[in-house]
């Protein structure tokens, strides 16, 4: 991803393209690399999706937590 391969300048995007890596050959051999957020909205979808899967994660583990607890009241003594 940050070769320059046979051109000077490279420009590759990732994630649907919301994301963007520039790569220039400098005339020394070095190469300078620029990196930004070109489209936000599929970073912002990721972050509801996450969201709402860790959200649900949670609200099963209270429930199983709560289910467990009371089965544990349930249960007659020893």
């Amino acid at each position: 991803m940050f070769t320059s391969g046979s051109e000077n300048t490279l420009e590759r995007r990732a994630f649907f393209g919301s994301m963007m890596f520039k790569t220039v050959e400098l005339d020394n051999g070095a190469l300078d690399v620029t990196a930004g957020v070109e489209n936000p909205l599929p970073l912002f979808v990721l972050f509801l999706v996450l969201t709402a899967v860790l959200t649900m994660i949670q609200a099963i583990y209270q429930g199983l937590k709560q289910r467990r607890d009371q089965l544990l009241k349930e249960m007659p003594s020893s």
